[in-house]
């Protein structure tokens, strides 16, 4: 049986898992995942954990924060004043949005950590950011 390289075009399952069992990401119960190996525009663990795979192989591989959706980085929690946000803004802690940043204006999703009636905290960490992630993936197929 033929294993996977790079530039075959492959299909999988996949699923990303947190230490506590949360579902972060993944097709399990929907459509598989077709790729090319190798490609850049795919997370490059989808490529070294499918390199050398089987027709009907899984493979499961821990993945630190690095390696998964970063580290947390407390740089990117800032208190903006309540009043730079429009009155019928839902400002509630757990909302997610999109703001623009002041650097260069472009847009950035946070999630909204407190809210004061001066303050709200914004966090434009990833949510899964410092976390430890076990993907696991279910090789399907070699498409070509």
């Amino acid at each position: 049986m033929a294993q996977a390289e790079n530039g075959d075009r492959v299909l999988v399952y996949y699923k990303g898992v947190l230490e506590n069992g949360t579902l972060t990401e993944g097709t399990v119960e929907g459509e598989p995942f077709e790729f090319t190996v190798g490609d850049e525009t795919v997370k490059e663990v989808f490529t070294r954990i499918v390199l050398g795979m089987e027709e009907g192989d899984s493979r499961s591989v821990v993945l630190p924060p690095e390696e998964a959706f970063g580290p947390y980085n407390p740089d990117f929690v800032i208190e903006v004043e309540r009043s730079k946000f429009p009155p019928d803004a839902p400002l509630e802690k757990g909302v997610r949005m999109e703001v623009q940043s002041d650097r260069d204006g472009t847009p950035m999703e946070v999630v909204i950590k407190e809210v004061t009636p001066e303050r709200v905290t914004l966090d434009g960490n990833h949510p899964f950011a410092g976390e430890t992630i076990t993907m696991t993936i279910q090789f399907l197929e070699i498409v070509f």
